[in-house]
């Protein structure tokens, strides 16, 4: 059990996570002051047109290092700058801009009001990074399917028979989820489903593989019990991947490649 004050200690740590936006005790006097958090964004939600000024004012004056959309480029990334999350109306990003930095230039003639709409730009766009709710999948489809039944052929078909063991497939699945079956057949952090055989003083082991590097493999055989192994010239391992393919093929994809061949797969109904 963890002692008084380390209890009281960690409160005080968390304390600062605490949104601003979380509603005032009972009987109080309305919501206490914003919490200044690199972490959280609870604020009112810029005017239009003064992040519209703050976007074109911006591309002009930072983009070429920051990246039209602030994600960054020869320079750091805003939605994740520490400085930018804690800024207030340009509090924050009008020293910095006016001073300039180690490889950024100072910009000591731009007015306070250029300032506070580029602040109100950069907000803008850390609250859409944030609300992960409000992103609008664009169309994944974009593939030419003859070119994609071409490179299927090519490049799939020692595995998979087409649309005979991949039929339904295209119903089953939405676009944006067919894709990420091609580049993660099992999931990401899926389940391991290679298999194994180990051979070892004399006996065979079959089964899943648990655990293989450099020096140690682990199968768990069909009735479920583990079997860890010492890798030496003594030990003999045979290693079935059945989704082997598809790591090799990330390789050899390119984009159009990729679009092509989901744009066939998914004509499989």
């Amino acid at each position: 059990m963890h002692s008084p004050q380390f209890l009281a200690g960690f409160c005080l740590l968390a304390l600062p996570l605490v949104s601003a936006a979380q509603a005032p005790p009972a009987g109080g006097r309305g919501p206490a002051a914003p919490v200044r958090s690199p972490f959280l964004i609870s604020r009112p939600v810029p005017d239009t047109a003064a992040v519209e000024r703050g976007k074109s004012a911006f591309v002009q004056a930072c983009g070429f290092c920051h990246g039209p959309n602030a994600t960054g480029g020869e320079g750091p990334d805003l939605l994740r700058s520490a400085v930018a999350l804690r800024d207030e109306g340009g509090d924050e990003l009008g020293p910095v801009i006016r001073a300039g930095r180690t490889g950024m230039p100072p910009f000591p003639q731009m007015a306070d009001a250029q300032i506070k709409d580029i602040a109100a730009f950069i907000r803008t766009r850390q609250q859409d990074a944030i609300d992960r709710n409000s992103y609008k999948l664009k169309p994944v489809n974009t593939g030419d399917a003859a070119m994609g039944k071409v490179f299927f052929a090519a490049k799939c078909a020692s595995c998979h028979t087409g649309p005979r063991d991949l039929r339904g497939v295209g119903a089953k699945y939405d676009e944006a989820a067919l894709m990420a079956r091609i580049v993660y057949p099992a999931g990401r952090g899926g389940a391991n489903r290679s298999q194994v055989k180990v051979t070892a003083a004399g006996r065979v082991y079959q089964g899943r593989l648990e655990y293989l590097d450099d020096f140690e493999v682990a199968v768990r055989d069909a009735g479920g019990e583990y079997h860890g192994f010492n890798r030496d010239s003594t030990v003999k391992i045979e290693v079935e991947d059945p989704l082997a393919g598809h790591e090799r093929l990330m390789k050899a994809f390119n984009d159009t490649d990729l679009h092509n061949v989901l744009a066939y797969v998914e004509t499989m109904k």
